[in-house]
């Protein structure tokens, strides 16, 4: 992998966060049960595609907005051009574009951007995990009691059968707070960086944590499926992102819902 690269994709997910002018005009479609997309998340998975394969030989690319594979052997991109995209169409101010790289199915390098906010989140296996230039680190919270919790409501699926209000009872009860920000890549930042002590959610893809789980473990965290085990690239996973410290404990709370 060319020394270059981070610098390369950091410049690439800049020149995609251009085409994030004014959502509200942005013309927007339905694909689904609640599920939305934008002309922005359209044109920003177009450009990501064509190319992120130019700037290191040989790769493909995964896209929410376009192909959808599982991954094979050698180096494969998993983008989500918008995460948080009915926080754009609303210009709620969460929203990020998230840019992860496998290397035979193994993440190794994430960016993850908010053009409303700027921050830029990357990170390099072994190398860290940064934000706009500074390293960043998971918090200290060793109890989720003590600890402010970050979730996300699973929107997509049957209301009727939604169990996040019973997750609310048996893992939020306890801990100091809890918040909904609407995109997962950013959630896996904010707890690399300390803003929190643990993440949940249902029913997210690949592009959702792809490039997240990077610059997490990077910043000393752990993320993992509700069984404990590592995540997989394709369907649907119930994830777990924490500082590691409390993650058993949040494990064995979600227990009933595997």
């Amino acid at each position: 992998m060319r020394k270059d690269l981070i610098i390369k994709v950091k410049e690439l997910v800049e020149e995609a966060a251009q085409i994030v002018s004014k959502p509200k005009e942005s013309q927007v479609s339905q694909k689904g049960e609640k599920d939305f997309v934008t002309e922005i998340d359209l044109k920003i998975s177009d450009l990501l595609c064509r190319k992120l394969p130019e700037i290191l030989e040989n790769s493909v690319v995964i896209s929410e907005e376009g192909y959808k594979e599982r991954p094979k052997e050698g180096y494969c991109w998993i983008i989500d051009p918008i995460d948080g995209t009915n926080n754009l169409i609303f210009d709620f101010p969460n929203y990020a574009i998230s840019v992860g790289l496998l290397e035979n199915r193994i993440p190794v390098l994430g960016v993850v951007y908010n053009p409303k906010t700027r921050e830029m989140f990357w990170a390099e296996k072994g190398k860290g995990a940064y934000c706009n230039g500074e390293r960043i680190t998971v918090c200290s919270d060793a109890a989720v009691e003590n600890t402010l919790v970050l979730a996300e409501t699973n929107p997509y699926c049957n209301r009727s059968e939604n169990q996040f209000h019973d997750i609310m009872d048996a893992m939020f009860c306890d801990c100091i707070d809890y918040r909904i920000t609407g995109s997962a890549a950013l959630d896996c930042c904010y707890i690399a960086c300390g803003r929190g002590g643990a993440f949940v959610a249902q029913n997210l893809k690949p592009w959702d944590y792809a490039a997240g789980i990077v610059i997490l473990e990077e910043a000393g965290g752990c993320l993992t499926l509700w069984d404990g085990s590592r995540p997989r690239f394709y369907g649907d996973s119930a994830v777990v992102a924490t500082n590691g410290l409390v993650h058993q404990k949040v494990l064995d709370r979600l227990k009933r819902f595997l």
